[in-house]
């Protein structure tokens, strides 16, 4: 027995006997590696930051002030292509709290019954009205998320004619066809949400991942090009949690929105590479020391 313990525990992968290569970092080869990192991330952060200068993006002022129905325009907008999206935009809105995100019951969600009070503990404190365990008195669907659900409403219209707008797009197909269905007829329980399947629910149960955010809340499929005045209903309160509200039209390019700092980055680093290679160039080449001279081992000295 002892032997077969002792055979097994000398494998050279246990022994770490395994062949392995430990490059040497001598200091041409380095010089060369910062000098093709700099080369190469300088034209890709250009190319990033080119393609976020494309995309188009107005930010309206914070409109929570406003009172409770209000108008705001953009003034001469050029946007001739599109699609363009519109998103409203949140401040100091924790949707990242640990309690919130948590905050749900995707039984519920996917249109299941859901019997048992234990499996809504979740959902506390909106589980059922007045804490009843009854599944009559269960919130359709429970949870904070719901709860808090963004309710402002806006009517866009470009001089004198509305706008094409549409909600194609604007929710993950997989949440539209898998993730969210109606609870069947006659489900016992309090209807907190009409329609599981409203596109605004589904987008606003994606929680965000920071404290100041957007959601995407509808599609335009024609250019803009004018004034464009909303009808703001403001009827979503921030004022508890000092929060602000913004409308954001945007359009979008082939990395996405409009985002400066990725391509910001990939050229600072490329910069900061080449400055490396050239310094490491000059110090070798100005007090450079000859490899493998054994005068420099601590024992010589």
């Amino acid at each position: 027995m002892a032997d077969a313990v002792k055979q097994q525990n000398t494998s050279k992968f246990k022994q770490q006997k395994l062949p392995a290569w430990q490059p040497i970092l001598t200091p041409i080869p380095v010089i060369v590696t910062f000098m093709v990192i700099g080369v190469i991330f300088i034209p890709v952060g250009y190319v990033l930051f080119y393609a976020s200068e494309q995309v188009i993006e107005v930010v309206s002022s914070p409109y929570q002030s406003c009172g409770t129905v209000c108008n705001y325009t953009f003034y001469n907008l050029n946007i001739p292509n599109p699609p363009i999206y519109i998103y409203y935009k949140l401040e100091n809105f924790y949707q990242n709290h640990r309690r919130y995100v948590k905050s749900r019951n995707d039984a519920q969600l996917r249109g299941q019954i859901v019997n048992s009070y234990s499996d809504l503990g979740d959902c506390a404190p909106y589980a059922s009205v007045g804490g009843s365990t009854s599944p009559n008195d269960f919130y359709l669907p429970c949870g904070l998320i719901a709860r808090s659900l963004f309710n402002d409403t806006f009517v866009f219209s470009l001089g004198n004619s509305s706008i094409d707008l549409t909600t194609d797009g604007v929710a993950w197909p997989s949440d539209l066809d898998t993730k969210f269905n109606n609870p069947p007829k006659g489900a016992p329980g309090v209807r907190v949400i009409p329609d599981f399947k409203n596109v605004d629910f589904i987008v606003w149960m994606r929680t965000a991942a920071l404290p100041t955010f957007r959601k995407l809340w509808r599609v335009v499929k024609q250019p803009l090009i004018g004034d464009l005045t909303v009808v703001i209903k403001n009827n979503y309160p921030v004022e508890s949690f000092g929060g602000k509200k913004y409308i954001v039209i945007s359009t979008t390019s082939w990395l996405g929105g409009k985002n400066p700092f990725l391509g910001y980055a990939y050229m600072v680093v490329g910069i900061i590479c080449i400055l490396l290679a050239i310094i490491f160039l000059l110090k070798h080449l100005i007090s450079g020391r000859r490899q493998g001279d054994t005068s420099y081992l601590e024992w010589n000295k």
